[in-house]
């Protein structure tokens, strides 16, 4: 990422030039003119290359996406935040006729203050199931401790090794 500088006038870049001219060192032009002496060296370096001390043209890619293409983007989201990226590509392909990385959707979504969070997963407990969970606590609580040794607890681990794993990403 390119560094934010204060950008200097015409009218000091040329009297930083004909000082240089003048034979004058480059640290003695920096206190006359009141710029750093980083800021001068600079100067005379571009004007010696270029012989101008003009700045270069910025030269930057176009972008990839219109305002148009940016705003479908965000109204397919906010109709649906459970469309993954991908899909939305595809979708912007066939429409716009654009061919784009997911990554772009993602960064454009993100530009809009949007981030990706994993879909809450919401259990199914109502007044019926509340009271059968309850009932079935009761049950057990006053168990001796004979049918406990013949209980066998068992610690679950799900593994995915081909596919999701079912996380939804809103």
């Amino acid at each position: 990422m390119a560094g934010h500088y204060k950008v200097t006038t015409n009218s000091i870049r040329n009297l930083i030039i004909e000082h240089f001219k003048d034979g004058r060192s480059i640290r003695t032009i920096g206190k006359l003119v009141k710029v750093s002496h980083s800021t001068v060296f600079a100067i005379i370096k571009r004007w010696k290359l270029r012989g101008t001390d003009e700045n270069a043209l910025k030269s930057e890619a176009p972008h990839e996406l219109t305002p148009r293409n940016r705003s479908f983007i965000m109204h397919k989201i906010k109709k649906n935040p459970k469309l993954s990226a991908v899909k939305l590509t595809t979708e912007l392909e066939k429409r716009f006729a654009i061919k784009l990385n997911p990554v772009t959707v993602r960064r454009v979504i993100r530009s809009y203050g949007c981030n990706s969070r994993v879909d809450r997963r919401k259990f199914f407990v109502n007044e019926r199931t509340r009271k059968l969970r309850l009932d079935f606590a009761k049950s057990m609580v006053d168990k001796d401790v004979s049918f406990w040794d013949s209980v066998i607890f068992a610690d679950e681990s799900k593994f995915n090794i081909f596919g999701s794993d079912g996380r939804i990403s809103v």
